[in-house]
């Protein structure tokens, strides 16, 4: 297995996160993609699936316990949740779920038990679950264009809409109590609204790659 090393990419919604980390995985030789954001909107899916829209707060660390990661599908008690975790309703929903203690326990034990050459990006993942990433980045933009590119990608709302639930999931990620959205103090900054994704990418990439020359130091120690 290879040593480990983690990429961590942080930032709200809608900054580009989950294209770049991907993006940058597939150009590192012996790199994997690690989408923690989906993580909980797979539980947040689940319990949509199940009827428990209104799940009790019992309920829904019940299901993020039995998550589980099988390649690049996404399962919750076996059930396969991976093809609804973009949905409106998903997104309209998965702060109030992700907020709660017990599930955010649950899947950041889930995600520290992945291991080798990581990019992985969320919310919390170079501040609580990989505090000492080799590399972290901070990726943010603009709200306008955040939700313009959150209705390019699902046209379900209207550009203005998806302001709205930005605005919602920004002071709901930012104001929890338990692991609330920061930029971890030794990330950089990289505020993508005016960048292409391949700018953004080509930065990461250069940040990944200089500091593997250095010998990074593995998350583990």
């Amino acid at each position: 297995m290879s040593e480990d090393f983690v990429v961590a990419i942080d930032g709200p919604a809608g900054a580009g996160k989950s294209t770049v980390a991907r993006r940058v995985a597939e150009r590192l030789e012996g790199f994997r993609y690690l989408d923690t954001g989906a993580m909980y909107r797979a539980v947040t899916a689940y319990l949509l699936r199940i009827d428990k829209g209104n799940a009790s707060e019992e309920e829904m660390g019940r299901a993020a316990e039995g998550l589980s990661l099988e390649g690049e599908r996404l399962l919750v008690h076996g059930m396969d949740v991976t093809g609804d975790i973009r949905s409106a309703a998903v997104t309209a929903d998965v702060s109030r779920v992700s907020a709660v203690p017990r599930v955010r326990r649950a899947v950041q034990g889930k995600q520290r038990a992945v291991r080798g050459r990581l990019v992985a990006e969320g919310r919390d993942i170079g501040s609580v679950v990989f505090p000492q990433a080799a590399v972290k980045v901070y990726l943010d933009a603009a709200l306008d264009e955040r939700a313009r590119r959150r209705h390019k990608q699902v046209p379900e709302f209207s550009a203005d809409e998806y302001k709205g639930q930005l605005e919602r999931r920004d002071r709901l990620d930012s104001t929890r109590e338990d692991s609330p959205l920061v930029k971890a103090e030794d990330a950089l900054l990289i505020d993508t609204t005016n960048l292409t994704i391949e700018q953004v990418v080509g930065r990461v990439e250069a940040l990944v790659r200089e500091r593997l020359r250095r010998g990074g130091r593995s998350a583990a120690e």
